[in-house]
C-alpha cells in the first residue's frame, strides 16, 4: 500500500471519529462541547432563587428545578457558546414555573402563601447584600407590601439583593438589555415602596 493511500485511509478513520465524538470536523476546536450537568451545577444558585421568588411553596424548588435541570439535558437546540447559557437557563426556569403552577392550580395561591411557606434562615445566605428582604424584624407592613408585589418585581428584588447582582450580571443572565434591567429595578422598587405606603396607611 503506498503512502498516500495510507494517509487518505488515515483521514477518513479520524473524520469518521470526531463525528462520533461530536467534534466539529472543519478544523476548528476553539469551542468544546460543554458539560451541562457542570453547567447546571453552576448556575443553580441563581435559579433556585429565580424559582423561589415564582413560588408560593418553597418545598417545590427542588421539584421545579429538577424539571428545569430534565428539560435542558432533553432540549435538542441548546447554545453552544457559554455566554448564552444563563438567559437559556432562564428561560426554561421560567416556563417551567408557568407549568408548575397551571398543574397545581396555585397561581391564585401565589402571593397568599409566599410569606407564610418562604424559606427557613438557614436556606438563605443572611449576610448577602439585601437580606433584610427576609430579616425577621423586619415589620408585618413589610411582609405584606412584599408578597402583593408581582411575581416579576418580586424577582427582580431578590436576585438584585440576595444575590448581589449588578445591572451586567442581571442583564447577561435574564437575556435582556441593561436598559432594561434599569427600567425593570425601577418599576419593582416603585411597586414595593407602594405597596409599603398602602399597608402602613
Amino acid at each position: 500500500m503506498n503512502s498516500e493511500s495510507d494517509d487518505k485511509k488515515v483521514d477518513f478513520q479520524l473524520k469518521d471519529a470526531m463525528t462520533s465524538l461530536s467534534i466539529p470536523t472543519n478544523g476548528s476546536l476553539e469551542q468544546d462541547v460543554l458539560d451541562w450537568a457542570r453547567l447546571l451545577e453552576e448556575h443553580s444558585r441563581w435559579l433556585a432563587t429565580v424559582v423561589r421568588s415564582r413560588l408560593a411553596n418553597p418545598n417545590a424548588v427542588e421539584d421545579v428545578l429538577q424539571e428545569v435541570a430534565l428539560a435542558v439535558l432533553k432540549q435538542p437546540n441548546r447554545p453552544a457558546e457559554r455566554e448564552k447559557v444563563p438567559a437559556f437557563l432562564y428561560r426554561i426556569a421560567v416556563r417551567k414555573v408557568v407549568n408548575h403552577h397551571r398543574i397545581h392550580g396555585r397561581q391564585k395561591r401565589l402571593l397568599e402563601n409566599y410569606t407564610r411557606q418562604r424559606p427557613s434562615d438557614a436556606e438563605l445566605d443572611t449576610r448577602a447584600p439585601g437580606s433584610w428582604l427576609f430579616n425577621e424584624e423586619q415589620s408585618q407592613a413589610f411582609q405584606k407590601a412584599f408578597q402583593n408585589i408581582n411575581s416579576r418585581d418580586r424577582e427582580m428584588l431578590m436576585l438584585k439583593y440576595t444575590e448581589g447582582w449588578g445591572y451586567r450580571e442581571l442583564a447577561n443572565h435574564l437575556g435582556v438589555s441593561i436598559k432594561t434591567i434599569e427600567y425593570r429595578l425601577l418599576r419593582a422598587r416603585q411597586s414595593l415602596r407602594a405597596a409599603i405606603n398602602r399597608e402602613e396607611a
